[in-house]
């Protein structure tokens, strides 16, 4: 059985998404193995950042594929590429595709890159009349921009047009440089262009929301056109002319080369084999139509991305609260449940051999790992299974004809192992994955952090009691709900919530002062903690506010631990010999899987209250 690799950066962007799709769906029509090696890109400004988005290199063993397939102009983290180059030229026994990016020591599929703007700028000319055209180029040092550049002064040239400094702008190939290139394009004395070909939609975009803001009309005062025919040039208004590639059958085409090269036929390489197909629209002043299909993508995009923003603040902070492996992996789980995928197994570095003698160095895995939580949309499995990094997961977990999407987890350049996802729907993970495993590898940093310096972790443990009576506080309260609520919607393990409030604190801070009052706190808080159980935790959630949280589904316990309180709340009256009564109101509430912990929280104050109404305890009677 074959296995293929892939790598490709930013995966979830539109190029690397369907030309993605393309390798997918034609290994799997084959019954091959995919192992999608993906990194997210340096998006950070921080340096060490991109180091451990390159780690994800060292993660295979280039030597166990029969096949590499790369996206080399989506590694944009510097040097990435030619590491990842290197490695395969020394540990790779087996062809390697390179896509869209020409290099002579692998195999190439191109695009056609000189054709496409020929007939662009033709079209302009012939078919409305442009005779000033200008041209928004890409990077100086990439060779697509270079092909794109010649064809567009070729074809000038060809129709004896002229071409002057103004009217060739560099940019960068991305929708930030708008503004700058129409200043260039409309410096003081140039003429107004009728035309402007963009040598991307990024950039075809940028130019048009520019015009829009400076009340140029498009097309009716200057035509526009990009290239690779976007989602959102399909949608824009008008809509954008563009050159359409068919990326997913390039990535189809790549599957095929390896076939071929497997059974020693002559590879079909180079450029001019992937369909393309010229899109004139809105833009150029051709048809106006709107892709319904883009559309809809648009928008459930759109939804994706507004979960990703809507959980990744609560997320950070719930992470934040984790205090060991299992409670970070219970707070992923609920966090990744909204994207449909089969299974997601994390799988960590080894740290007694990252500790010793051979102790790996930057961005490096340990040559063992641990697989150590497999989730799946409805359990998550605690593991503790040791196995060779070079067989990517434990046997029992390998399966051929799989497709794998793999990812590091890492912050800065401490990587500290990796994801793999199993799912048939990998557009869904386009923008909540990334923010969920970089979440999750800055709450594992957090950890480690805790582990290695054990003041930091007794402070943190000071962070989570009440100074005053040294029981837990509100936070460590919320994060034993928490816990508690997220094992009633993975095991339907329901559990009580009590509230009680002491009585008559003011009465005791007004008569005896507030050194008796808090010796009264404190007297209550040891009483509800010594009589919480195995199964509960007891807080001070407020001035003179208390609750506990009893893990347990019988109602009969929750009742014997009440009375129990209430006892020793007599015991204690009666042995102080205080000038007060201690007291206080209890009440308690059931939190199962029809009843939401907010309602739960809700009714057990009520309860609590309820009992307090009319009480008029804390004076001694006489």
């Amino acid at each position: 059985m074959k296995k293929i690799a892939m790598f490709v950066g930013e995966m979830f962007a539109e190029y690397q998404s369907d030309v993605t799709g393309g390798v997918a769906e034609e290994a799997r029509r084959q019954g091959y193995s995919l192992h999608v090696y993906n990194n997210f890109g340096a998006y950070s400004a921080n340096v060490f950042h991109g180091y451990g988005e390159q780690s994800i290199i060292y993660i295979p063993d280039l030597s166990s594929y029969d096949g590499v397939v790369l996206a080399g102009d989506t590694l944009n983290v510097e040097g990435m590429y030619e590491e990842l180059t290197s490695l395969l030229q020394r540990e790779a026994r087996c062809p390697v595709i390179c896509l869209r990016r020409e290099d002579p020591r692998f195999y190439n599929i191109l695009v056609e890159n000189y054709e496409p703007i020929r007939n662009m700028v033709e079209h302009f000319i012939q078919v409305h009349g442009a005779r000033r055209i200008c041209f928004m180029s890409g990077k100086r040092s990439l060779k697509d921009a270079q092909v794109r550049l010649k064809a567009y002064l070729d074809t000038m040239e060809r129709h004896g047009l002229p071409v002057t400094e103004h009217m060739i702008f560099h940019g960068n190939y991305w929708k930030n440089q708008g503004e700058e290139a129409l200043d260039w394009f409309l410096a003081e004395g140039e003429p107004l262009p009728q035309a402007i070909v963009c040598a991307n939609d990024y950039m075809a975009v940028s130019i048009c929301d520019a015009l829009h803001r400076r009340g140029i009309q498009v097309p009716d005062q200057i035509s526009v056109s990009g290239f690779d025919d976007v989602e959102e040039a399909r949608v824009s208004i008008p809509s954008l002319t563009s050159i359409k590639v068919n990326y997913r059958d390039m990535g189809r085409q790549a599957v095929r080369m390896l076939e071929n090269l497997w059974q020693g036929r002559e590879a079909r390489e180079g450029i001019g084999s992937v369909e393309i197909i010229s899109k004139y629209r809105g833009s150029c002043g051709c048809s106006q139509s709107i892709d319904g299909e883009a559309v809809k993508k648009l928008f459930h995009y759109k939804e994706q991305l507004q979960n990703a923003l809507y959980h990744s603040s609560t997320m950070y902070v719930d992470l934040d609260n984790a205090n060991s492996f299992r409670s970070l992996m219970n707070v992923g789980r609920a966090y990744i449940s909204t994207i449909r995928f089969d299974r997601l197994l994390v799988c960590m570095c080894d740290e007694q051999e990252r500790q010793g003698e051979d102790s790996v160095m930057m961005n490096q895995y340990t040559e063992h790992m641990i697989l150590r939580n497999v989730m799946t949309m409805k359990e998550d499995i605690p593991h503790e299974e040791r196995f060779l990094r070079k067989e990517l997961l434990p046997a029992a977990y390998r399966k051929e004809g799989e497709i794998l999407y793999i990812s590091t987890l890492h912050e800065r350049n401490d990587c500290f192992g990796y994801v793999v996802m199993i799912t048939d729907f990998p557009d869904d993970l386009r923008y909540q994955f990334q923010t969920w495993t970089s979440g999750v590898a800055m709450a594992l940093a957090k950890l480690q952090m805790y582990k290695e310096n054990q003041a930091l972790n007794e402070l943190r443990l000071q962070y989570g009691r009440d100074e005053l009576t040294g029981i837990p506080n509100r936070r460590e309260m919320e994060r034993a709900l928490q816990k508690q609520y997220d094992r009633l919607r993975q095991k339907g393990e329901r559990f009580f919530v009590v509230s009680v409030d002491m009585d008559g604190l003011k009465y005791i801070n007004d008569h005896f002062g507030h050194l008796e009052g808090d010796e009264a706190l404190k007297a209550l808080a040891g009483i509800l903690e010594a009589e919480q159980g195995e199964a509960g935790i007891a807080a001070r959630t407020g001035g003179d506010e208390f609750q506990i949280c009893l893990a347990t589904q019988s109602q009969g316990m929750v009742e014997a631990r009440i009375a129990a309180i209430r006892r020793q709340i007599r015991r204690f009256n009666e042995e102080s010999g205080k000038p007060y009564e201690l007291s206080a109101s209890i009440g308690y509430a059931r939190c199962d899987q029809c009843v939401p912990l907010l309602s739960c929280l809700q009714q057990a104050d009520r309860n609590m209250y309820q009992e307090k109404r009319g009480k008029k305890y804390a004076r001694k009677p006489e």
